[in-house]
């Protein structure tokens, strides 16, 4: 049974032109952990707390453990959301911080105990149970805080970027260790990134957003073989993509001397390669493009910022070795264009993904 359920929600502040979070349609089921990826702005954190009835659903519907709760409070939805600020009671030691709302819930002892001595084990907190929060470290301070959510059991367990001010060699295993000790619990997950390192390590479902939208939720290893659109695929791609516009012809698609075959393409499209799969060239049918900056690498090498000579005047970096440039200089580049993915100009959808290589 889902744990949470969401059909065509959306979140418009007040004075907006446009929504924050728009119609967004998903599924999480019981016990799962999915990670919400995307760019300051992107509308994760306005998803996490319309969810917890901290922002009003303007449209559509919200439902948690199969209950409607899209015009309840936050304190009727059994929701624990967790921000960056921890928010510790300072009087109070580690112990009664993670028990504190078991107590006003009017959990006995015997309960509040045992769910302490789960959630310090599974946050290594044993250790600490008798400090006040002064005595603590911020990555120790998180825990807490973390742990204190964990111990209500909630239908939801909600993370907005709690961990961006710690190093990713602390994030790393904080993040593991939650993520099991939640699957023990049977806690339903939303952990919001805009760190594509966190979203490989947690090796889970992957719900990418961008301006408000669901772009697509799948694995990592699905996104990036078959991102739907240009945004999912330069968000979950590593490497980064240098994307100009091209023209398409019955399905053809020219580049240079190169030409690719891409079924149903016709018209504008968007071709988005890596740039080691582009070279400078003498050829004048290659790609044109003109130098912008270059940066000394510290090996030596340089990097080119160029700008395109395609519709959008796209821009692309590149690294190149020997060749004496200057900010101004034409170029000519040579593209692999059976290497390049081709998207739809105005849908940004996809229509052919690279060419395996032999």
């Amino acid at each position: 049974m889902p744990s949470l359920v969401l059909e065509r929600a959306s979140c418009v502040y007040p004075g907006a032109a446009e929504p924050a979070v728009r119609d967004v349609s998903l599924s999480v089921d019981d016990g799962a952990f999915l990670t919400l990826l995307g760019q300051s702005g992107s509308g994760k954190s306005t998803l996490l707390r319309m969810i917890a009835g901290l922002e009003e659903t303007a449209s559509g519907a919200v439902r948690i453990d199969g209950r409607e709760v899209t015009r309840l409070p936050p304190k009727h939805r059994n929701v624990a959301m967790v921000f960056q600020n921890y928010a510790l009671y300072p009087q109070m030691s580690v112990r009664d911080n993670i028990a504190f709302a078991l107590k006003v819930a009017g959990v006995d002892q015997t309960e509040r105990d045992r769910r302490v001595s789960v959630v310090a084990d599974g946050l290594d907190l044993d250790d600490l149970l008798s400090s006040s929060p002064h005595e603590l470290s911020g990555r120790e301070r998180q825990r807490v805080a973390v742990g204190r959510a964990l111990a209500r059991i909630p239908d939801l367990l909600l993370l907005d970027e709690p961990f961006t001010s710690l190093p990713a060699d602390v994030r790393h295993p904080l993040l593991s260790s939650i993520r099991t000790l939640a699957a023990r619990l049977g806690v339903t997950t939303l952990y919001a990134t805009r760190d594509l390192s966190e979203a490989a390590l947690l090796d889970e479902p992957i719900a990418v957003l961008d301006g408000g939208r669901l772009h697509q939720i799948g694995s990592l290893a699905h996104l990036r073989s078959r991102p739907e659109d240009l945004t999912v695929a330069q968000t979950v791609i590593y490497e980064p993509l240098t994307c100009w516009t091209a023209s398409a012809e019955d399905g053809t698609i020219c580049v240079g001397d190169q030409c690719r075959i891409v079924p149903g393409a016709h018209g504008p499209v968007v071709l988005a390669i890596a740039s080691r799969h582009m070279t400078l060239s003498d050829q004048r049918e290659d790609l044109g493009g003109t130098v912008e900056h270059i940066a000394p690498g510290p090996d030596g090498g340089r990097t080119l910022t160029l700008r395109l000579a395609d519709r959008d005047r796209s821009e692309c970096q590149m690294r190149t070795d020997g060749v004496r440039l200057q900010p101004g200089d034409r170029v000519r580049l040579a593209v692999a264009v059976e290497l390049a993915w081709v998207f739809h100009a105005d849908s940004g959808r996809l229509l052919a993904a690279p060419a395996a290589r032999g």
